[in-house]
């Protein structure tokens, strides 16, 4: 596995993850105005960000495995990291969740409301963590 770019990765997977934090609590704290939809449309992107982060060290991942394919969607190499024994049902369907928020950001329709976001957030926010565990369990000592 390439090292160096696993190693970029959770050094933006840390930063994505203390981006998100800090912006739901400036959500939460603050009451909505002309400034908040700037905060919401970043904590938005921010979440579009780690999902592509998920996305690339994916990618490592079934290269690795010799299970890369064109073509091959985000939901099929998330059943193959789990076969695979790299995450367990619970990340899996905390990543496929994830993975159908950032379609709905990324393509506009029914965007996910402030409140949503910053719920599943809050709710997942271990996963988050989880998932920043299983990639910097590939680093090699």
């Amino acid at each position: 596995m390439n090292q160096q770019r696993l190693l970029i990765l959770i050094q933006d997977m840390n930063e994505v993850i203390e981006n998100l934090e800090k912006c739901t609590k400036i959500l939460e704290d603050t009451e909505e105005n002309e400034s908040t939809i700037f905060i919401e449309f970043g904590l938005k992107q921010i979440f579009v960000d780690f999902f592509i982060i998920v996305e690339n060290f994916t990618s490592l991942l079934l290269k690795e495995f010799k299970k890369y394919k064109i073509g091959i969607d985000m939901k099929q190499s998330l059943e193959i990291l789990k076969e695979n024994n790299v995450i367990n049902e619970e990340i899996f369907e905390f990543l496929n969740e994830s993975r159908l928020f950032r379609n709905r950001i990324s393509h506009r329709y029914k965007e996910p409301t402030r409140e949503e976001l910053i719920i599943f957030i809050h709710e997942n926010i271990m996963n988050f963590y989880n998932t920043l565990k299983i990639m910097k369990s590939f680093i090699l000592k």
